[in-house]
């Protein structure tokens, strides 16, 4: 015993470190032990906070997720002749001029040199159309319909999809005037466009509606059929109407289509029995029972 005794003395006796230096790597590891142990405790105590999201949340703005399109009517787009893609009338040409004074001289300028009064703080700066390098997407007549169908994004170009086709080639001859070297009209530019855009087709566009406006309508709508529906409910537990009404649905099917039409109740009534419900009675009865039958329906406003 004093001998394991004498030799954990002896391990553990720091002066003999002086004695054999290499002793001192041994214990080297030891401190690293620890030290490691140490970081390993500090990190646990911490790890929530280093977890932890000090970004606050920002919740995205429904309106800027989609853009909604706007309340417009519907209307038919005439198909442009293909001779007048090359060689435009002179009413067509007016009309790209009044475009162009109205809705594009305000950026590109007066003469197409993009030094109009709302392009000053553009960038980047509104086009001019008499330099020939620098088109986004070309000078030829489908590339320039295409920056007028669609926009550039990421600058001030926005799309007039709405210009009708032939407004937008008249626009294009317009734009041809303010430079010197533009690139001819060609058979293949042509075809081109056409089979691009279809812009010798006629087309419908349909209406459109705001989302917003839509759901206003139909809740509306909905609103309003529901408290027909009650009175109609109403109406039908009426015994001076039940006298008349031979099949309930049938006749609450036919209040429905007949709403807001009270001052051709009667005839109504008597063009389209026995689908609408009534009985017989009711075709049978004189024109005092008749009127005071229609004056209790409206009486329930449906």
């Amino acid at each position: 015993m004093k001998k394991l005794f004498d030799f954990f003395y002896d391990e553990i006796n720091f002066k003999e470190v002086f004695k054999d230096p290499k002793r001192l790597i041994g214990y080297s590891f030891i401190v690293f032990f620890l030290a490691i142990f140490g970081i390993g405790l500090v990190y646990l105590n911490q790890i929530d906070q280093f977890y932890r999201n000090e970004t606050p949340y920002d919740e995205p703005d429904p309106a800027k997720l989609f853009k909604d399109v706007e309340l417009t009517l519907g209307r038919k787009v005439e198909g442009v002749k293909v001779e007048l893609i090359k060689q435009p009338t002179q009413e067509m040409l007016k009309r790209g001029e009044e475009i162009y004074k109205t809705t594009c001289s305000t950026c590109h300028g007066e003469k197409g040199q993009g030094d109009g009064i709302a392009g000053k703080g553009l960038n980047p700066p509104p086009r001019n159309f008499a330099e020939k390098d620098g088109w986004k997407n070309g000078r030829s007549i489908t590339q320039v319909y295409k920056t007028l169908q669609e926009g550039i994004p990421g600058s001030g170009m926005v799309a007039y999809e709405y210009l009708s086709p032939s407004e937008k080639i008249a626009l294009y001859h317009v734009i041809k005037k303010f430079g010197t070297d533009f690139p001819e009209i060609t058979d293949k530019d042509v075809a081109e466009l056409d089979a691009t855009y279809k812009v010798t087709q006629t087309y419908d566009i349909p209406p459109t509606i705001p989302i917003g406006t839509a759901v206003q309508k139909i809740v509306s709508e909905n609103d309003t059929l529901s408290k027909v529906s009650a009175n109609i409910v109403k109406l039908l537990n009426d015994p001076e109407i039940k006298n008349y009404v031979t099949d309930p649905k049938l006749f609450a099917g036919f209040l429905l289509k007949a709403t807001g039409k009270g001052s051709d109740l009667e005839n109504l009534l008597v063009s389209n029995y026995p689908l609408n419900g009534v009985s017989a009675k009711f075709i049978r009865s004189n024109s005092v029972e008749k009127k005071r039958f229609i004056e209790k329906l409206l009486s329930y406003k449906f």
